[in-house]
This record gives C-alpha cells, sequence and structure tokens, in this order.
C-alpha cells in the first residue's frame, strides 16, 4: 500500500480558523484513495522529522503567532528547501502564505521575510477585506485578510473572486499554485468546503489516483455548502 506523510507545522500557534480541518480534510481523503496516511506536528522549537513528509500544511494565525512562528520557521529553512526540491508539496492559508511568500511588509515599517517559495510579497493594509467569496473556478468561502499581494511574472493565482457580499473583495486576486505549492487566503476551512484542491495537491504526490465513489457524499456536502455561499452573495 502506497503511502502519505503530512506534517502540519504549528498547528497550535496557527488555528486561527480551523486549519486542522485541512489536515483532516487531506488525510480522510487520502484514505479513501486507498493511501496509508501518517500525520505529524511540529511546534515552535520542536525539530523537524528525519523523514521527508508528502506534504507540509500552514495554518493561519494573529500577526503574533504570526511572527512568534516565523522565527522558528526561519531556522528549520534550509531543510524545508531541501524537501521541497526531493518533491514534498506545501499548503499554506492564510498568514501561513504570508510565512512561505518572499517576505511581509509590516505596519511598522519592518519587513518579515519568508520562505521564498511563491513570486508574492505581502503587506499589511490599514482595513481588513472581509466576506464570503465565490472565486471564477468554483472555489468558495470566505476571506477576512488585511494583506495586500503583489505578485511576480507568472498567472499562477488559485482564482479570481466573482461574487462576494462585500463589493471590496470583487475582482480580488486569491493565492498561489504552482504545482508544489497551494496557498490562498481563503478559509472555510479551505480543503473541506474545496475538496477538488485537496485532491490537485494529492495529484502532484501522486498523479494516477484514481477517485473512489465512496467520497460522493463528501463531496456532495462541500457541494452544497459552497452553492449556499454561491446564493447568498449573489442574491
Amino acid at each position: 500500500m502506497a503511502e502519505l506523510s503530512i506534517l502540519h507545522l504549528y498547528p497550535e500557534t496557527l488555528k486561527l480558523n480551523g486549519e486542522r480541518g485541512n489536515t483532516t480534510a487531506l488525510k480522510i481523503r487520502a484514505e479513501q484513495f486507498g493511501l496509508k496516511v501518517r500525520v505529524a506536528q511540529v511546534e515552535v522549537g520542536q525539530d523537524l522529522p528525519a523523514k521527508r513528509p508528502h506534504i507540509v500544511v500552514l495554518g493561519s494565525g494573529t500577526l503574533s503567532a504570526t511572527l512568534h512562528a516565523a522565527t522558528d520557521l526561519q531556522s528549520k529553512g534550509d531543510q524545508l528547501h531541501r524537501w521541497l526540491v526531493a518533491g514534498t508539496k506545501v499548503l499554506a492559508v492564510g498568514s501561513g502564505f504570508d510565512l512561505i511568500s518572499q517576505g511581509l511588509n509590516l505596519a511598522n515599517g519592518g519587513f518579515l521575510q519568508g520562505l521564498g517559495l511563491t513570486n508574492t510579497t505581502h503587506s499589511i493594509e490599514p482595513t481588513y477585506l472581509v466576506g464570503e467569496v465565490e472565486l471564477t473556478n468554483g472555489i468558495a468561502g470566505f476571506i477576512n485578510s488585511n494583506r495586500s499581494i503583489s505578485r511576480g511574472s507568472g498567472a499562477f493565482q488559485v482564482g479570481v473572486v466573482q461574487a462576494s457580499d462585500s463589493k471590496e473583495l470583487i475582482g480580488y486576486i486569491d493565492g498561489y499554485s504552482d504545482g508544489r505549492v497551494l496557498a490562498s487566503n481563503v478559509q472555510g476551512p479551505l480543503l473541506p468546503m474545496n475538496p477538488k484542491l485537496a485532491d490537485l495537491l494529492l495529484s502532484w504526490v501522486y498523479p494516477k489516483l484514481t477517485k473512489p465513489t465512496s467520497l460522493r457524499t463528501i463531496d456532495c456536502l462541500a457541494s452544497k455548502a459552497r452553492k449556499a455561499i454561491s446564493v447568498r452573495v449573489r442574491g
């Protein structure tokens, strides 16, 4: 039986929007695909596992929690970069996206160096963008973020907000996806609400997986949740 190893970094420090749900969604879906799944958790100050994981998950936290995690993450940066070269994939949401970006411009004029896994640079803005969203590719959830994102060359975004109960969010370009890193500011949590993204991430690790019929019920429930958001933001 093929195995899938997931490393959830900072599950207690970066847990602002129920990000454990993303790890749970990956685990459940991978098991339904017939994979044997191992999940490890590493907190600030703890060592990375000796064996390279297939997927690393980073969640979102308050700014103070993000700054706390950032110092520790930089100390692990070289190992994480080696893992990515060897084939590890990364899922990052919210401030986890900040941590793997080129860096985050802070409101006080400082700069928080990121791991440089995306071509994006983020900045803290005075006001938050808050609302339920439906993106161009059918992804749905909610955004609660005061980050602006500048992008390098390449169309690596996850999607563009086409409908929202907040007019300021219309046209918002979300996330980053390049076949090794999947990042987003959409919550819900992201993967339980949008299981096709979980399957995309799994396919980056095992390209020949065949989707089982046992996932139909979960996928139907997720579809109903996305449709409910669509009705609200388009109503």
